[in-house]
């Protein structure tokens, strides 16, 4: 069996309406050396029965299990299965244009020292007409124009820790330098693991690419993952904890981030602790949330509560608060990260 140079890894679960037409849009590139890995994730509607004619090229492979391990536990299996050289992660319910790999791939090879390249993307929504709002439109635009073809690992880390501008499916990434950070790659993130990731692979040294040109189509509807209301509250809790935990986790491995995590660990823990008394009160913090916060600040286990460290840091934090409520105004937008990065990707014009 020949090694394909791409695979492809498509995490599903229950996409019976958008799924065949993801994989036409695989079908129709111009670029035909990848494999397909369909991770299906316990589906309960027809999508392995809509797979199947997809199924007859050798190309495609479904991976079938049960019960649902969710979306972080089928792309860690996914990447673990893959064979390619480089891997891409399309949603489910989004589209690739034609010359996707094609550009892609010729891009990642032409530069070694690059990890990964992302691209400006299209966004549809769930009839495949173009979604617009302030955002897409405005800010959006703005930042993609200032993007450099590429981005040294140094400056990325920071930019990364101020806000996630990567949009997942749009990547084209090196397996064998993911595979090296992948036992740092926590497995307990639902809406934060591409952001952890990117922020592992930042770490190793290597750059970052950017392709302005728009090769996929982004599907924004009531049902994706970042517009669910009623998880907004859990996401607000991943935001602040997942870049204190990555970047403490690739301090073990990277100088780089050592540095970084020395200077900011402080700053990130305390933006972490204004969230959680907010989450507390609202009686949805995680028992293990406050834990994970503090060992990785202290780097070593610790019982100590949330309401002690609130004694200890408590006024510094709202301090910190109030300077970050203040930088953010000066932002392009409303970033995920800590605003006290203060990269000038984010300045406001």
């Amino acid at each position: 069996m020949t090694t394909p140079l791409v695979s492809i890894l498509v995490p599903c679960y229950n996409g019976a309406r958008y799924l065949p037409q993801l994989c036409e849009s695989i079908l129709a590139q111009t670029f035909g050396d990848f494999e397909v890995l369909l991770g299906n994730d316990s589906s309960t509607d027809n999508t392995v029965e809509l797979l199947q004619p997809f199924l007859r090229d050798a190309r495609f492979k479904l991976l079938d299990w049960k019960p649902n391990r969710g979306l972080h536990a089928n792309i860690y299996f996914l990447l673990n299965q893959a064979r390619g050289q480089f891997w891409c992660p399309p949603g489910q319910d989004d589209l690739m244009q034609p010359r996707f790999l094609e550009k892609r791939v010729a891009q990642l090879a032409a530069h070694p020292e690059a990890v990964l390249i992302h691209g400006a993307t299209d966004w549809i929504d769930a009839n495949g007409q173009p979604f617009k709002d302030d955002f897409t439109q405005c800010a959006l635009v703005e930042l993609n124009r200032r993007l450099p073809e590429a981005l040294p690992a140094e400056r990325m880390l920071r930019v990364l820790l101020q806000h996630d501008i990567l949009n997942w499916p749009s990547t084209l990434v090196r397996l064998d330098i993911t595979r090296q950070v992948l036992p740092f790659f926590s497995p307990r993130w639902v809406w934060a693991l591409d952001w952890t990731l990117w922020i592992l692979l930042a770490a190793t040294g290597h750059d970052f690419l950017w392709d302005p040109e728009p090769l996929f189509q982004y599907r924004w509807h009531s049902e994706s993952i970042s517009v669910s209301p009623h998880r907004q509250d859990i996401r607000r809790v991943e935001r602040k904890l997942a870049p204190l935990h990555a970047l403490h986790s690739a301090s073990f491995f990277s100088p780089l981030a050592k540095t970084v995590w020395l200077e900011r660990r402080t700053q990130f823990y305390r933006w972490w602790l204004m969230t959680a008394a907010v989450q507390r009160r609202k009686g949805i913090l995680k028992a293990g949330d406050q834990q994970m916060a503090t060992e990785a600040f202290r780097g070593a286990p610790s019982s100590a509560s949330l309401w002690r460290e609130l004694a200890i840091h408590g006024l510094p934090a709202w301090r910190q608060y109030r300077r970050e409520k203040a930088a953010n105004k000066n932002q392009l937008f409303q970033v995920s990260g800590l605003s006290l990065m203060d990269d000038p990707l984010f300045r406001s014009p």
